[in-house]
């Protein structure tokens, strides 16, 4: 199990990520968070993605695999481990970015 607390990179936790309030995000107007990783990084799921990731932040489940599960997936082992990867990626591809923007200034 991982902490919600786990730094992804760049100031970027995985509660960032996974929070399921919006309340608990400052939006702007649109519904865009303020944070803008967060939105490259939610921009990069799909749909079914993006409801593992939002059931993972609803306790829907302890693990990716639980979260998964908790939204129909076919093969929640797999499709959890997926999604978990892939928003860790997504976070990494921020910070690399974020770096090269830093430097190139």
């Amino acid at each position: 199990m991982l902490s919600l607390d786990a730094a992804l990179g760049d100031g970027l936790s995985l509660y960032d990520l996974v929070a399921a309030d919006v309340d608990l995000l400052s939006r702007v107007t649109g519904g865009i968070y303020q944070d803008e990783r967060l939105n490259a990084v939610l921009r990069g799921l799909d749909p079914a993605e993006l409801q593992v990731v939002l059931a993972y932040a609803a306790a829907d489940g302890t693990t990716w695999t639980e979260a998964a599960a908790a939204t129909g997936a076919t093969e929640p082992d797999a499709f959890g481990e997926r999604v978990r990867r892939k928003a860790k990626r997504l976070a990494a591809e921020q910070r690399r970015r974020s770096e090269l923007t830093v430097r190139d200034s």
